[in-house]
């Protein structure tokens, strides 16, 4: 899972996009946690747009903020859920631009105290995160609003090493530069096929 990151300046936003001119017209923070803002790449009929998300998820259906986390959702459950089905069926996907991201690291399996760690590309580079997006205009200002897609990592090398021991592991999935346009014009059956795994080969941390 993932509850705080960095996300991409505008200046990498312009290099994953490929210096194509996007309108960025909002300040964000450079550290994001749930409810905060961020720019987040969507698909429209104009062709990609860059706009402004609030991690996590309000529902379409939501006349109200929802009071539960929304900022993560499972990817094997997802149409089970009466928050994230909606934007999943209609193929709401986005790409969440980040240069780094956090997650708790134990010592040992006896130790309830953890270590945050900072991880990012052993190249520096921004890179982009699968999402998924839903638009509300029940509040009093139309907002975008994104989650990010999560899997169960406890078979995985590197992402196996973050949360609590004996405890379920998940990590997000990364989305590679050639595959973002696909995935963003994905169908929910088509995005497996369109998302990688965080690996060691690629990927680096240290404590914050």
């Amino acid at each position: 899972m993932c509850s705080n990151f960095e996300p991409a300046s505008p200046k990498q936003i312009q290099q994953i996009v490929d210096n194509k001119q996007l309108e960025l017209d909002f300040n964000y923070k450079k550290r994001v946690y749930p409810k905060d803002f961020c720019p987040i790449l969507i698909n429209t009929e104009d062709g990609l747009k860059v706009v402004k998300g609030q991690f996590g998820l309000s529902p379409k259906w939501a006349s109200d903020p929802v009071d539960y986390a929304t900022y993560n959702a499972r990817l094997e459950s997802i149409e089970d859920k009466k928050t994230f089905r909606p934007s999943f069926t209609q193929n709401q996907f986005c790409l969440v631009p980040m240069s780094a991201f956090m997650e708790p690291y134990y010592l040992n399996s006896d130790s309830d105290k953890n270590l945050w760690q900072r991880i990012y590309q052993e190249d520096n580079e921004p890179f982009t995160i699968a999402g998924m997006y839903e638009f509300n205009t029940h509040f009093d200002e139309p907002v975008h609003s994104f989650t990010l897609l999560t899997h169960n990592a406890d078979d995985e090398p590197f992402m196996s090493q973050f949360h609590k021991p004996n405890k379920e592991k998940r990590s997000i999935y990364l989305v590679e530069p050639e595959k973002r346009e696909k995935y963003l014009q994905a169908t929910r059956n088509q995005i497996s096929k369109l998302m990688s795994l965080i690996e060691g080969n690629k990927f680096k941390f240290e404590a914050i």
